[in-house]
């Protein structure tokens, strides 16, 4: 894999799913800049405890294949394995896609970010364990604590 930093300014971004999932990833997106769709029959309270801005749409329904016409980046996050498969055979060659329950069906993973003293590290376990990334990270932001005043430039 091949760590990068995206830029989503005035990019599309749609997440097919209302769950938990799909809200720990919307909660990453939702102050990138870019505009966001999310897509499902039915959301977490915590989608729509919110007024959000008219640049983030929820369209409370089932995924159809032109929900995704348009979008830079895709995130598969239902609990519907004939849904995340449909998605994934609609997504063009152009469309990077995260297939949350499919790390074989992702063209790429979302990392773990610890920032400390204007430094961004990221973490990342390859799309194999969610729960290993963030005990490391926990581990690095003890450690990083640790350094206090320890660079001066």
């Amino acid at each position: 894999m091949y760590p990068v930093q995206l830029n989503l300014n005035q990019k599309h971004v749609t997440i097919i799913g209302g769950g938990k999932i799909a809200w720990r990833k919307f909660k990453k997106l939702k102050d990138e800049g870019c505009t966001i769709d999310i897509v499902s029959p039915t959301f977490l309270e915590l989608f729509t405890d919110s007024a959000w801005p008219s640049h983030i749409r929820f369209i409370q329904k089932r995924y159809e294949s032109n929900d995704i016409e348009g979008a830079d980046l895709i995130i598969i996050a239902t609990n519907d394995q004939e849904v995340n498969d449909q998605v994934r055979s609609d997504a063009q060659s152009h469309q990077w896609v995260n297939h949350t329950g499919d790390r074989s069906q992702s063209d790429f993973f979302n990392m773990k970010t610890v920032t400390y003293d204007h430094v961004t590290f990221h973490l990342s376990s390859n799309g194999q364990s969610v729960q290993k990334t963030q005990y490391y990270a926990a581990k690095l932001e003890t450690f990083l604590k640790t350094l206090e005043g320890d660079f001066d430039a």
